[in-house]
């Protein structure tokens, strides 16, 4: 309810005046889904005919640093006025990446991100953005009132860090590419593991799976490899997302680079179990299962095991595979991972 609490102070102070309909039952997102997705559509192509019944009278938008940018649709209609002039036949070349939803009654508020659509060529930047739309039901139709665009900066970072040094060093096509969350950062020994292949690590600690996924065309299709390795789903699961917003990340993973990469191999590493993160242990459990169902009859998408031998004579997992906090690797934990890796990349051969 805090969120709605927000939303109502948000509806009553930062908007023009807006008339609610009555309260009723909390609607399925798939309408206020299908509204946000027909918005990006006609926005992209600066449709303003089509984006006029998507907005609430008066609807509003604010910029990075919260200040008022004044009526959503003249602000709308001037970016399509300035893309005509310039000969562009559309908006900037993203596409909503993850969607979430919240609603009750007759308000509703869509938490975007956007990335790198799929036309845009490996190694472009393009830096991500965060969009929140906040909806009003209005005579049973819905329409966005309020929009807010920021840009995702978290991993702004190390991403840089990866692109000053793949322009120092680039790394040879055909690799291995390592990709994921902070025990792919922590997996230090991956080249001793790996010597007969050209490995490139790219983790970046605390990121989810659809983190890899937005910036998958900055630092994994670039280098063109014959295969990526993700580790991802860990902090997603320990973060309250479920086992399907996992393996719904994965699959957009997975078209991603194969959109770019259509012959290249993927594997998944399942989520670990943890000593620090146990109680949450049966939610990843699940998320490994839905991801090897999906791994099962998918062309060149292959899942790997760490968790059963990680729990071969432990359950929870021995401490000896942990640092002293319980959650990230030791040399033995990435021993046993390089255990299970290993025939997978001889099978490719």
């Amino acid at each position: 309810m805090y969120l709605f609490q927000r939303l109502s102070v948000l509806v009553a102070a930062a908007l023009p005046v807006v008339v609610l309909a009555a309260p009723v039952a909390a609607q399925e997102p798939a309408e206020i889904v299908a509204l946000s997705t027909a918005f990006e559509a006609a926005r992209s192509a600066g449709d303003e005919a089509a984006l006029r019944p998507l907005l609430a009278d008066g609807a509003t938008s604010f910029d990075a640093r919260g200040n008022a940018r004044g009526l959503l649709v003249r602000e709308l209609a001037a970016a399509a006025a300035r893309r005509r002039h310039a000969g562009q036949t559309s908006a900037e070349p993203v596409w909503v990446v993850s969607r979430e939803v919240a609603a009750e009654g007759p308000c509703a508020v869509v938490m975007e991100l956007l990335g790198a659509s799929p036309e845009v060529p490996p190694g472009v930047a393009i830096n991500p953005l965060r969009r929140t739309l906040v909806c009003v039901q209005r005579d049973d139709a819905w329409q966005i009132t309020h929009i807010h665009t920021s840009p995702y900066t978290r991993w702004a970072d190390p991403i840089q860090a990866y692109v000053d040094q793949d322009r120092q060093e680039p790394p040879k096509p055909e690799g291995i590419v390592f990709v994921g969350s902070s025990s792919i950062v922590g997996w230090k020994t991956l080249a001793a593991d790996f010597p007969a292949y050209n490995v490139i690590g790219r983790g970046f600690g605390g990121s989810q799976m659809i983190d890899s996924v937005l910036y998958a065309h900055q630092i994994v299709t670039p280098y063109r490899p014959r295969a990526v390795v993700v580790y991802a789903g860990d902090n997603d699961i320990t973060a309250g997302r479920s086992a399907e917003d996992l393996l719904a990340d994965f699959q957009l993973f997975v078209e991603t680079i194969h959109r770019a990469l259509p012959q290249t191999r993927i594997a998944y590493l399942t989520i670990k179990p943890s000593i620090q993160r146990w109680q949450v242990w049966p939610e990843m459990q699940r998320a490994n299962a839905l991801v090897r169902d999906f791994a099962d009859g998918a062309d060149l998408v292959d899942y790997l095991d760490i968790a059963g031998p990680m729990l071969e004579s432990h359950a929870p997992p021995p401490p000896e595979l942990f640092l002293a906090d319980g959650l990230h690797l030791s040399e033995q934990g990435y021993a046993l991972w390089a255990a299970v890796v290993t025939p997978w990349l001889a099978s490719l051969d």
